[in-house]
């Protein structure tokens, strides 16, 4: 475990670099862009201003719980480990350890909304900027993961899960 820690925080950091890098223009785009037909620059190749580009934001607890509760479609994805989840999660989340995030062995509808969580919310920091990089439309990562939830007062469920929803 003490070999693994080190190991891990280098790869997250790496990681997280790499994505800031190929996260494209942190600058939105207006709707006057979009009406004079402009285009910006992603590093690569121009973009036209009509494409959406993708969103991510990191939201606190209470905001977390006002877009499970209002945004339809919203994908709870909690990138913790099955144990870390038997412990505690969040009600209709789906367990996608980090791992597989990075992977690529996790896919979704890149046009649904997603909602990332972890522990404490590094790790789901890092699947969500790779999630918005890979073309992921509307990326939420919860921040300071289920711990945050959990000290609001949400509800949290604990225990084996029932068969997959």
């Amino acid at each position: 475990m003490k070999r693994f820690l080190p190991i891990t925080l280098i790869a997250l950091l790496l990681l997280t670099s790499g994505v800031w890098l190929l996260s494209g223009p942190s600058t939105p785009i207006t709707q006057a862009d979009v009406q004079q037909g402009a285009s910006v620059r992603d590093g690569t190749q121009a973009v036209s201003a009509v494409e959406v580009q993708p969103r991510f934001k990191t939201v606190s607890a209470a905001e977390a719980a006002e877009l499970m509760r209002t945004r339809e479609n919203l994908q709870i994805i909690d990138v913790r480990t099955p144990q870390e989840r038997k412990q505690f999660r969040i009600a209709d989340s789906k367990l996608v350890p980090v791992g597989d995030v990075l992977r690529g062995v996790f896919e979704a509808d890149p046009e649904q909304p997603l909602m990332l969580i972890c522990a404490v919310g590094g790790r789901s920091y890092v699947a969500s900027k790779v999630m918005s990089a890979r073309g992921y439309r509307e990326v939420y990562n919860l921040d300071g993961g289920i711990e945050s939830w959990r000290r609001a007062g949400f509800p949290l469920e604990s225990g084996p899960e029932g068969p997959a929803r």
